[in-house]
């Protein structure tokens, strides 16, 4: 069964607050049945919140339309990212104030809350999924498009495959 991509072209046919990027992620979401299927649901909103001064990241108004999703939907919204973003994540817009739901690190702030799993791959013997995310009970990958200087280009694959995952496992997968 093949996907289905949906697509919210930047440009504007006409000045109109219904041909903004905003409008068009609320007819996404329309059509993704977000409020259908988050119902009583912990809903973890799994994105990268940027480093330091980073500011290439999907922008707080986006972040904001997807949690009212989730809450009009009757689900429970947290945004997590790994633990040393999240400590300056308020800096760059991303306050339970202006999101609308808390920002929690993945792996508890310590990075020691996660899940053991054991998996051999490589150089890889056990795999600690982040807390946080194995504790939700549905799943949002807002991601981005970014660099990334030993493999290219990340994105939806990289924000679930190192993102969800302990510290010491990311720098594992990051050795194979």
């Amino acid at each position: 069964m093949p996907s289905q991509v949906f697509f919210g072209s930047p440009r504007q046919a006409r000045l109109d607050a219904k041909e903004t990027l905003p409008a068009k992620l609320d007819l996404i979401l329309e059509r993704l049945h977000v409020r259908e299927r988050v119902k009583d649901e912990t809903v973890v909103i799994k994105m990268h919140t940027g480093n330091n001064i980073g500011y290439s990241t999907v922008h707080p108004v986006f972040v904001r339309k997807v949690v009212q999703a989730v809450k009009e939907g009757g689900g429970k919204p947290f945004i997590a990212d790994v633990n040393w973003d999240v400590k300056g994540a308020e800096e760059r817009g991303y306050a339970s104030e202006t999101i609308g739901c808390p920002v929690y690190p993945a792996a508890g702030p310590d990075d020691k809350y996660f899940y053991r799993h054991e998996r051999p791959f490589k150089n890889i013997r056990e795999w600690h999924v982040a807390g946080m995310i194995q504790d939700a009970t549905f799943m949002i990958n807002l991601a981005h498009a970014k660099g990334h200087p030993s493999c290219g280009y990340g994105g939806a694959f990289k924000n679930i495959a190192l993102g969800c995952m302990a510290g010491d496992t990311r720098s594992a997968m990051h050795d194979t």
